[in-house]
């Protein structure tokens, strides 16, 4: 079905699972680039590397540029992952200073344009006013577009098996504090270990997904991967 006679088309069984309270979305770093130009976390690299300081002639430097070469000759992003970045800078740095400057790099604009968040919070509102939107993004933009929208962040997941379970932002990642200047709760997944933790070992997030793709239609938007990495 077209809305709008140049707009996309969408399936209806799409529709229909949207309208029976079916559907989460699954949203990533795009959404907070788009209008709020927040970066991607490649971007996010950069941005904490530069706010630490960290030596020119280190490992970390001689991976992106060699990062950002690949990408220019190849036209392909993210052949070398940020994670990685983020797993060299935890060789030197703590993970508490790396958080801080994750989220200082991180804070919005004052007045920063969040109507493709309110849009997509909306999307996510099933029929019961429950909000079923998931985000590996670490600002906060989703909740500030609605301040009554509920939020559980990892690894303290709700459980998607449960009926009526899924009500509010679901930050997959972590969350900045209110002030951007640190991490909330248990930090945010960043380094290859951390995503290791998540996906792997511990396996929380993994088995989230799961279940929601078990049980639900996922719609993805501003992502490129699976692992918030957009």
């Amino acid at each position: 079905m077209r809305f709008f006679a140049d707009g996309p088309a969408i399936p209806d069984e799409l529709l229909v699972a949207r309208d029976d309270g079916r559907v989460i979305f699954f949203c990533g770093a795009g959404v907070s680039r788009a209008r709020t130009g927040l970066p991607d976390f490649f971007g996010l690299a950069e941005a904490v590397i530069c706010e630490l300081g960290v030596h020119s002639q280190s490992a970390v430097h001689r991976i992106l540029a060699e990062a950002r070469s690949i990408e220019k000759r190849t036209g392909i992003a993210g052949l070398i992952s940020a994670d990685k970045l983020f797993g060299f800078l935890e060789q030197d740095f703590s993970r508490k200073d790396i958080e801080a400057a994750v989220a200082k790099s991180l804070k919005p604009k004052r007045g920063a344009d969040t109507s493709a968040h309110r849009m997509l919070v909306d999307l996510a509102t099933a029929p019961n006013g429950n909000v079923q939107l998931v985000t590996t993004n670490f600002d906060r933009l989703f909740n500030d577009c609605r301040a009554t929208i509920g939020s559980t962040l990892f690894p303290n997941l709700p459980d998607p098996s449960r009926q009526g379970a899924l009500n509010g932002i679901v930050y997959l990642h972590g969350r900045a504090t209110e002030d951007y200047q640190k991490a909330e709760n248990d930090g945010f997944v960043l380094s290859s270990a951390s995503f290791g933790r998540a996906y792997l070992s511990d396996g929380w997030a993994a088995t989230f997904f799961k279940e929601i793709i078990k049980r639900f239609v996922v719609v993805f938007v501003g992502r490129r991967d699976y692992r918030g990495i957009s």
